[in-house]
């Protein structure tokens, strides 16, 4: 019996092995492509969604799992609950910004966003609803859905919710690299490492990656609104 185990373990370790790394090398790319290709928001999405969502279509192929099955996206219950965390979210991160106001520079993020980005004020409205509804669920459908799914898989939980979190983290260091002094750019890098644990933690309270989806688009709704007084200078 034991004999039969070992093969159908070392496959799975492999399929792991082989998920994680494909996943890596996505983001890798995502960041060269940020960093030195610089395509419009429009090109930059489609690759996105091409780059994060092929790992998870390549590890349903080689497990037999379903999409919905690996990234645990299950009916959501007890929504009242996460309503508030939605609120708090919101409220802390506009909070955040009005105490470290004075120490960012809001024009260099404005000239950043309009020229990198070519956000403008009359697309940055679609781009944003964009962002809070769909890039929400592409990130959260990667990291807290996927990579954790890959250690879980392997029974290493602890290591997969560290793992994606830092992940998470280092994927935005080619977003917001051109932000923030130093001080504060690493503040906010360690921010998000946090706020991926938060995340997973949320996602697996609630048993499904519904949860972290509407908590991540909710914070993504305030960094918009920031966005937007950035961008109209309020």
């Amino acid at each position: 019996m034991l004999q039969l185990q070992l093969p159908l373990l070392n496959k799975m370790k492999r399929n792991t092995l082989l998920s994680l790394s494909v996943s890596v090398m996505c983001l890798v790319i995502l960041t060269l492509i940020e960093q030195y290709v610089k395509p419009n928001y429009l090109i930059k999405s489609c690759l996105k969604l091409l780059l994060l969502m092929s790992p998870i279509i390549l590890n349903a192929f080689l497990t037999g799992k379903s999409l919905t099955e690996i990234i645990r996206m299950k009916k959501l219950r007890s929504a009242r609950i996460l309503y508030f965390g939605m609120f708090r979210a919101y409220c802390c991160i506009i909070i955040i910004f009005l105490v470290f106001r004075n120490y960012i520079d809001l024009e260099q993020i404005r000239t950043n966003l309009m020229n990198k980005e070519q956000l403008t004020k009359d697309n940055c409205l679609y781009i944003f609803a964009y962002i809070i509804l769909v890039n929400s669920f592409i990130e959260e459908a990667f990291f807290r859905g996927f990579i954790y799914h890959l250690f879980e898989a392997e029974e290493k939980r602890r290591t997969g919710i560290i793992v994606s979190a830092i992940l998470f983290a280092l994927y935005h260091i080619g977003i917001v690299s051109n932000w923030f002094n130093p001080l504060i750019f690493a503040f906010c890098i360690i921010g998000l490492a946090g706020c991926g644990m938060v995340l997973q933690w949320i996602s697996l309270k609630f048993g499904t990656l519904k949860a972290s989806w509407l908590i991540h688009g909710c914070a993504n709704l305030a960094i918009n609104t920031i966005g937007v007084i950035m961008i109209f200078n309020l």
